[in-house]
């Protein structure tokens, strides 16, 4: 088995990060069972998986085509942000013309991508903004692991480095941003193993031992955050959402081994995944507005879901669907002047 497995099935890994994330913005949803419920509430660690494969996945585009960085952001802002704009723009208007909702200058703000960083009234969904940020710093930290000695070691400090900034903005009150500084271990992570991709590097017993110890060390830490969460003066702070720098790539193993195995359940999961962009942009916004739909709740909302979870994704396919010929039609004019 090689670490390639991870990039076999990167659109099957999105898809199963996707309905993890739709889960957790459930957050009313009652399974009953408290084991589920947990695993529910955790799936903010599908948005970790996402950018754990993402990081991935450009390092292996820049290890494979060096671009030049306008070039690369280019690429990345034509995939992203249309499909942002033609769902930000409406809904963020919506907000805008309901009673009491925020102000217009709401649109602008989520237009230019710093509603997350001046945290406006009306910001949209800070997935957006984040993800570009990690795109914007990528080449950066990809030519420096490139160029570096010991990968594994650099990648080991600039880990470090990012658990001591998270430490630092924890105590200073800077909760609101904590959404992207959490993930900078997983996104080096990710780089890293693009690197081991790229060059065809086995799982070997040294590999296999190393990720089973760090997950050990995920449940000692899960342990620990469980038992610590009280304690809001402590001088170490223990979020939950640090669990999934240790989690994420022992679980992704885990999932491709259980993917080779069911072959059935490899195309719908990779329909969700190429098209979790679009299901993703509907999920918080169109679909997160719950009161807007005339369907009954109680019973932990198990119907309500039961009904907007099918409603969700095929139409996210549909958006994603729409915005590929969209981006199709635009390229066809330089392809011809070639």
């Amino acid at each position: 088995m090689e670490y390639g497995v991870l990039s076999r099935y990167r659109p099957e890994l999105m898809g199963i990060a996707m309905l993890w994330v739709m889960l957790f913005h459930a957050s009313d949803l009652d399974f009953g069972v408290e084991a589920l419920n947990f695993i529910r509430s955790a799936g903010f660690g599908g948005v970790d998986i996402f950018l754990f494969l993402s990081a991935m996945g450009l390092a292996m585009s820049l290890e494979r085509r060096p671009t030049e960085y306008a070039s690369f952001m280019g690429r990345r802002a034509r995939r992203i942000l249309p499909a942002y704009f033609l769902v930000m723009v409406p809904y963020t208007a919506l907000l805008c013309m309901t009673e009491g909702g925020p102000p217009w200058s709401a649109i602008l703000w989520n237009s230019l991508l710093l509603n997350y960083w001046v945290r406006c009234a009306g910001s949209f969904n800070w997935y957006v903004s984040g993800a570009m940020l990690f795109y914007a710093v990528t080449p950066f930290f990809h030519s420096r692991l490139k160029a570096a000695r010991n990968r594994e070691g650099t990648t080991a400090l600039w880990i470090a480095s990012s658990l001591l900034a998270c430490q630092l903005l924890m105590h200073d009150g800077y909760w609101q941003y904590m959404d992207v500084f959490y993930r900078f271990g997983v996104f080096f992570l990710g780089l890293l193993v693009g690197f081991y991709v790229i060059r065809e590097r086995r799982l070997g017993k040294r590999d296999l031992l190393f990720w089973t110890v760090w997950l050990a060390v995920g449940m000692g830490y899960l342990a620990a955050s469980l038992r610590w969460r009280e304690c809001e003066d402590c001088f170490l702070q223990l979020p939950l959402c640090h669990l999934f720098l240790f989690t994420t790539v022992p679980m992704c193993l885990m999932l491709c081994a259980v993917l080779e195995h069911l072959g059935w359940l490899r195309k719908p999961l990779r329909k969700v995944g190429e098209c979790s962009l679009e299901i993703y942009l509907l999920n918080v916004s169109v679909f997160s507005r719950t009161e807007l739909w005339p369907i009954p709740r109680g019973d932990g909302s198990r119907l309500f879901y039961l009904v907007m979870f099918p409603a969700n994704i095929p139409l996210g396919m549909g958006l994603h669907h729409v915005m590929k010929r969209f981006q199709v039609k635009r390229e066809e004019p330089v392809s011809n002047i070639k």
